[in-house]
């Protein structure tokens, strides 16, 4: 088999979908497959917290055959094309059969999606104030849904990744999971003594103990993983993006300098 798809992944035979869909011949098999991509990222494949296997990866779809490799070529700004062969001994089967999932897997393995883009009130910048509410969110333009399509001999499968959650390690042994991107601090509009109203933290102790004095921060966005097809729909493991940062955190008495 022949498939273009971006990345490399291994390929299996389902008899329930797309029946008759592959083309073969005494030397094997061919389909194709093609998807785009995003602005690049940190990505793993899901985690136990998201949801997904430990150690990352979807499910093994593999029948018979061992895995393979692809070679991937960038064909257009944002879009690659992978090519790899099977023959009919890799699959393990004499009639080959085009599942739908295992291309939405490829397509959901070939998704890069963006990094998070950290922004905090105070900024990370300056020092943070011991017992001052820090706000925590993530910038909109990297809080988007993001789709890729491949398409078989016979039919289409879409995958979509849908930012649904933002786990934020404070560096301080707390974690603080919100349920969407948090809300945007704005001078002005917002008191800043107040508390976020969907997603924040309050330090209790400065980070002078720490190596570089500074907690290292960091968030997880998990991205819900769904696929679509004339076959029927379903999900996928969650992917989740990383970014880190540091932040500074002292008691307000570590700020005045000294007059003598």
């Amino acid at each position: 088999m022949t498939a273009l798809l971006v990345g490399a992944s291994t390929a299996w035979a389902d008899p329930d979908y797309f029946e008759g869909n592959a083309h073969c011949d005494a030397s094997g098999c061919e389909a194709d497959a093609e998807s785009g991509r995003n602005a690049p990222g940190s990505v793993s494949q899901g985690s136990e917290d998201a949801g997904g296997s430990p150690g990352g990866g979807a499910e093994d779809h593999s029948q018979g055959g061992g895995e393979v490799e692809a070679n991937c070529e960038e064909v257009a700004p944002g879009q690659q094309e992978c090519e790899t062969t099977l023959t009919e001994e890799d699959l393990g089967a004499e009639d080959v059969i085009v599942s739908p999932v295992a291309v939405a897997d490829a397509a959901r393995d070939a998704l890069e999606l963006p990094q998070p883009d950290i922004a905090t009130s105070p900024a990370l910048e300056q020092p943070v104030l011991v017992q001052v509410p820090v706000w925590l969110w993530i910038d909109e333009q990297t809080w988007n849904p993001h789709s890729a399509e491949a398409e078989v001999p016979g039919g289409a499968v879409s995958v979509t990744a849908t930012p649904d959650r933002a786990r934020w390690s404070m560096g301080d042994g707390t974690t603080v999971t919100c349920d969407g991107p948090g809300v945007a601090y704005v001078a002005g509009r917002h008191d800043p003594a107040a508390a976020s109203p969907e997603c924040g933290h309050t330090y209790t102790r400065a980070s002078t103990t720490q190596r570089g004095g500074a907690y290292d921060l960091s968030v997880d966005v998990v991205w819900e993983v769904t696929w679509e097809s004339s076959e029927g729909s379903g999900e996928l493991d969650p992917l989740v993006t990383t970014t880190g940062a540091e932040v500074e955190v002292v008691e307000s008495h570590g700020l005045v300098e000294p007059t003598g």
